[in-house]
């Protein structure tokens, strides 16, 4: 036999082609084990004829498992399968041209932007309308058509939309985590409806699809509860009375009947199925008065020994999932709004309690700055106990004379508070000729009233002592209500999040007992995963990070940088934020005005969590270790509250209480606060005592200051908000009054600073720091005229 040889061009064309079949058609042709389900499922949806001539449910289940991960080609194929066991040929075109349609869009609109929830209903819609109202165009539009057409079209849309909730849970996604009741619902629409997909098919005269519903109402009651089998009910009663639009109190009886299978579930199966049967019997009574059963009685009978005899372990294996639905329905959501709401009670009550005690101190810490007659009566009656007690003429002036005498004496107190003393010349000389002791009087008038004057003193400090207490308790009383405000807010937890996290973990090897993912009221996802601890591995960074990002979409990473292993429970509770916009690095570069002494500046800078970052800088009253201990009390209450969560003026007035009961002597210290939005870029200065600050920009240097006394001297502070936006690569300068002093020996110390910090070519904020430190000394000549800080930030895009 003659043989011929195949050129080689033409083994290649045959090669690339064969190559290409294999990277774009064999993959869509691939069927997994969890996508057999999808295709009997497509292939019985497709079968499904609603009023006769319509077949919605077979192309609204291929919208819906577009994007899923399925084999989109074999799901369309197993579709127009189905249709064409039942369907006309316009029927069958109009499904091709459907599918060809939405694939089309599909690729087309892929990376819109768009949610695929979202999507895939409205391109169901439009081709579905589309080529339905050019038909339409065909035949005149007539009003029934177009009617037509758009019911077709919305209901396509309803559908993809209810299925496309059911999809992951039937493809396995989060297989031992417990679906919502969403999507217990369309899982159970989808299979309801594919039961009616079975036609009119009968075994021993049963009807197979009839049977099939009862069952799944029964499994569903006995699994999920009564609300859900009731729902079940309906939606079977729903598809059975497609078939037969005269039976619509079926149901009714479908939905009696689920129920009471749910309220049976505690007698066991037993009970559910007689459950089953009573409402059925109860309802056929009521609205028949006959013995004709509304649900025929072989399919009863036969779905109640079959759910009967299926083993324990086929149930929990295919519906185990819906065990947990009911519990969270009727139990965890109550539970956690009533200790929610026990909780916000509680923190309202202290909080009321707490502005109660701060009221009451604020009543009694008044001040005086004058005598008022109980004083001067008070020192009336010292004065003449101590002199004209046992006086011969103490009846004649204190008597007889009573008017003269305190006429006398309201005259010395006004020289009193004029001059702090009298003498001989004050007092009339009616009353010096008169009064026998005239020397011991104005020298115990004298001692008196500087007893007075001290006693003066202590009590308007006692008084300011119970003001500041009183601002003390407001603080708190102020926290505490915000603190109850924020736990009385709706939190949004992410249900749907939280099970495909909990799934990829453990196709990871990650085993979770518990996740939380949520929106915080900043709207913000955050994340909290509880799982066995990594024996060091660091897990949390190579792959829950890296899982947790690809779920939700965003970027996510550790709230803390150390480890959060418990070694006693070998639990590692992790919390994932998303990743800010921005990020910062700091420089920082001081000298003490005393080489031999601590400066007596102080500063932080730190990330307080929710994507903002602090600067503080804090400059002391004098030098040395004085200055040292009032700016360290300052900046260390200041992180302290600002970590806590306490808002910016609260803590400023409670730190400034603070430095006021500290000491009997002035006690005083500036604030220099900085906060960065790490989101969008905003910044917040707020001054207290303290000098100019500086934002060098790429073209500009812009110059920040009010103007305010520090704290710790006034009882009442005043705080004045500064807001300014800033850009990627933007430096934020903080300094503390000795470099500004020392750039002012060259005229305006602002100006001549902002120059210098303008003419820095470095990008290095240390670098930055130390040019502005090193000038500075330069320029008093190396013997500083203060303790000197400098802060530097650098804001830079991620």
């Amino acid at each position: 036999m003659k043989m011929q040889s195949v050129p080689y061009q033409k083994l290649g064309i045959l090669g690339r082609g064969y190559e290409r079949f294999k990277r774009v058609v064999l993959p869509d042709l691939a069927i997994a084990k969890n996508n057999a389900v999808l295709l009997i499922l497509s292939f019985l949806l497709g079968r499904v004829t609603l009023f006769g001539n319509f077949m919605p449910f077979g192309l609204a289940f291929y919208g819906a498992v577009m994007g899923g991960g399925a084999s989109k080609m074999l799901v369309g194929t197993a579709v127009l399968l189905g249709m064409l066991t039942g369907a006309s040929f316009a029927q069958l075109c109009m499904g091709l041209i459907y599918i060809a349609a939405f694939t089309l869009m599909d690729r087309l609109f892929k990376n819109e932007g768009m949610r695929e929830d979202i999507r895939h209903p409205f391109m169901g819609l439009i081709a579905v309308g589309v080529p339905q109202l050019m038909i339409a165009g065909t035949q005149g539009f007539l009003i029934y058509d177009i009617l037509k057409t758009l019911f077709y079209a919305i209901l396509v849309f309803s559908l993809i939309f209810i299925f496309k909730r059911g999809i992951p849970a039937i493809k396995g996604v989060g297989k031992d985590f417990c679906l919502s009741s969403e999507e217990a619902i369309s899982i159970t629409m989808i299979c309801a409806i594919a039961l009616a997909g079975f036609g009119d098919i009968r075994l021993a005269g049963v009807s197979v699809a009839g049977m099939l519903g009862i069952l799944v109402i029964l499994l569903m009651g006995f699994r999920a509860g009564s609300a859900i089998g009731a729902a079940v009910g309906v939606i079977v009663g729903l598809v059975v009375s497609l078939s037969n639009p005269a039976s619509y109190m079926v149901i009714g009886s479908y939905a009696l009947c689920g129920l009471l299978a749910g309220v049976f579930k505690s007698l066991g199966r037993v009970g559910a199925a007689l459950g089953f049967i009573v409402g059925n019997a109860m309802l056929t009574f009521y609205i028949n008065g006959s013995t004709e059963m509304l649900i025929y009685t072989r399919e009863m009978t036969a779905a109640a020994m079959i759910f009967i005899i299926i083993p324990d372990g086929v149930i929990e294996n295919i519906l185990g999932r819906f065990s947990l639905v009911s519990k969270a329905v009727e139990s965890k959501q109550g539970h956690g709004i009533r200790i929610k709401e026990l909780t916000v009670d509680r923190l309202n009550n202290f909080a009321r309690a707490f502005q109660e005690l701060s009221r009451t101190f604020e009543e009694i810490s008044q001040t005086k700055v004058v005598t008022d007659n109980q004083d001067i009566s008070s020192l009336f009656d010292r004065v003449a106990d101590k002199v004209c007690k046992d006086c011969s003429l103490c009846l004649h002036c204190w008597d007889r004379n009573f008017y003269s005498t305190y006429q006398v004496m309201f005259r010395i107190v006004e020289t009193l508070e004029k001059k702090g003393w009298i003498e001989e010349c004050d007092i009339p000389s009616y009353f010096i000729e008169r009064c026998e002791r005239t020397g011991e009087f104005i020298k115990q008038v004298n001692n008196i009233y500087e007893l007075f004057k001290v006693d003066m003193v202590w009590k308007n400090r006692v008084g300011e002592s119970r003001g500041l207490i009183s601002q003390q308790l407001d603080g708190l009383s102020n926290a505490i209500s915000n603190l109850a405000i924020e736990v009385d807010s709706d939190i949004e937890f992410m249900g749907e999040m939280e099970e495909k996290l909990y799934a990829e973990l453990k196709n990871s090897g990650i085993k979770t007992e518990d996740i939380i993912v949520y929106q915080n009221k900043w709207g913000k996802l955050e994340a909290n995963i509880t799982h066995r601890g990594c024996t060091g591995t660091y897990k949390c960074l190579n792959l829950i990070e890296k899982a947790a990002s690809s779920i939700l979409g965003r970027k996510m990473i550790r709230d803390r940088n150390e480890c959060m292993h418990e070694h006693k429970s070998d639990r590692c509770v992790l919390k994932l934020v998303e990743k800010e916009a921005h990020s910062v690095t700091t420089g920082i570069a001081r000298i003490s005005k005393n080489e031999n002494q601590v400066s007596g500046d102080n500063h932080t800078f730190m990330n307080i969590g929710d994507g903002k970052y602090i600067l503080a800088l804090s400059d002391g009253m004098g030098t040395g270790k004085r200055a040292f201990d009032q700016s360290r009390t300052a900046i260390g209450l200041l992180e302290q509250f600002m970590e806590t969560g306490f808002e910016r003026e609260v803590a400023i007035k409670l730190i400034n209480s603070i430095l006021l009961l500290k000491s009997d002597e002035d006690s005083f210290a500036t604030i220099d606060l900085c906060a960065i939005d790490l989101y969008d870029g905003g910044v917040e200065f707020v001054k207290i005592g303290a000098v100019q600050s500086f934002i060098k920009r790429e073209q500009k240097v812009e110059v920040i200051k009010t103007v305010s006394l520090p704290v710790g001297i006034l009882s009442d502070v005043e705080t004045q908000l500064v807001c300014r936006n800033i850009d990627n690569g933007d430096f934020i300068i903080m300094v503390t009054d000795g470099v500004l002093d020392s750039f002012n020996k060259e005229g305006d110390g602002e100006e001549t600073l902002a120059e210098f910090i303008g003419g820095i070519e470095s990008i290095n904020p240390q670098v930055i720091a130390d040019s502005i430190l090193k000038e500075a000394h330069t320029k008093c000549k190396g013997e500083p005229i203060d303790d000197m800080t400098v802060l530097t930030a650098k804001v830079w895009a991620r």
